[in-house]
């Protein structure tokens, strides 16, 4: 097997499998349709990664918008009265009364995590407000406020990335998040996108070993540094880092920015068995042999 046909086989192995899609699709509907029984909802959409086709294994997290008003509202706050930590409750006891058996309900800062039994993946809910002029409010609860998010504009961001990229940027994003899932998974995935999105806006990416490997050599210039929502740059994309976290993440993103420009050079020579051991190296598991 050749780097390009590894590298084109771990493309295929990241992508969600079409019965899984499929299996998404029913469970995302099923939910949205039973909560607004028990929870006013003017409206519902997918959002996150999964929307952007940049999710990975596992789908523990597909994000789903809850928009609770139609008429959009210029406040800082929701229009409603009610505090970010109420918007949260409430569509946690809409679940619990929609799967009053099957369901795990967890609240997060900004969402409501909700694995259901007999799946093996959950979601996501997000109360949300229509904003004026444009976006959401969401709630956060760690701020005791409520925060604006545009999740339109972020797929359009992705989007317009990929397409620079020839449609070849969503891929490598996937690669190095399985990266970075199996590498102390300190750097959030939107957060990932975006670093990504930026070093492609001025590097040439030409195919993926060679993409994967600018991403590992250019990351440690974007670790530790503050990252805003690119839209209304109000809220952080970047997950804060301890002292230690910082330290062992640059650590090992080093050393396996070397070993992938040592993979480069290894293919290059036509020594392809012995890229691809440096390569699985890199991964720590799931890069095919």
């Amino acid at each position: 097997m050749t780097v390009t046909e590894a590298f084109q086989t771990f493309k295929s192995e990241l992508e969600l499998p079409e019965r899984k899609q499929k299996l998404a699709a029913s469970a995302q509907q099923d939910i949205r349709s039973r909560v607004a029984n028990h929870l006013y909802v003017a409206d519902s959409l997918l959002t996150g990664s999964y929307a952007r086709y940049t999710k990975i294994n596992p789908l523990n997290d597909i994000d789903v918008l809850f928009i609770r008003n139609r008429e959009r509202v210029g406040l800082s706050t929701d229009g409603s009265g009610i505090f970010s930590g109420r918007a949260l409750d409430e569509v946690s006891d809409a679940v619990n009364k929609a799967y009053p058996f099957t369901a795990t309900v967890k609240k997060q800062s900004r969402s409501v995590n909700v694995q259901i039994s007999g799946l093996d993946f959950g979601f996501d809910l997000i109360p949300a407000w229509l904003r004026n002029p444009d976006g959401y409010w969401i709630p956060d609860t760690d701020l005791n406020s409520w925060l604006p998010t545009n999740p339109d504009a972020h797929a359009r961001i992705m989007t317009q990335a990929n397409d620079r990229c020839d449609g070849r940027l969503k891929p490598v994003i996937k690669m190095v998040k399985h990266w970075s899932r199996n590498n102390y998974d300190h750097i959030r995935s939107f957060h990932l996108e975006l670093i990504c999105a930026d070093i492609f806006s001025r590097e040439q990416l030409t195919n993926f070993p060679i993409g994967v490997a600018i991403v590992l050599v250019r990351l440690p210039n974007y670790i530790g540094r503050q990252v805003m929502d690119p839209v209304y740059g109000v809220s952080r994309v970047d997950r804060p880092l301890s002292a230690d976290e910082k330290t062992n993440l640059l650590l090992r993103t080093n050393s396996d920015a070397q070993n992938s420009v040592d993979a480069l050079k290894l293919e290059a020579a036509g020594r392809h068995s012995e890229a691809i051991e440096k390569w699985k190296y890199i991964f720590l598991g799931g890069f095919p042999n």
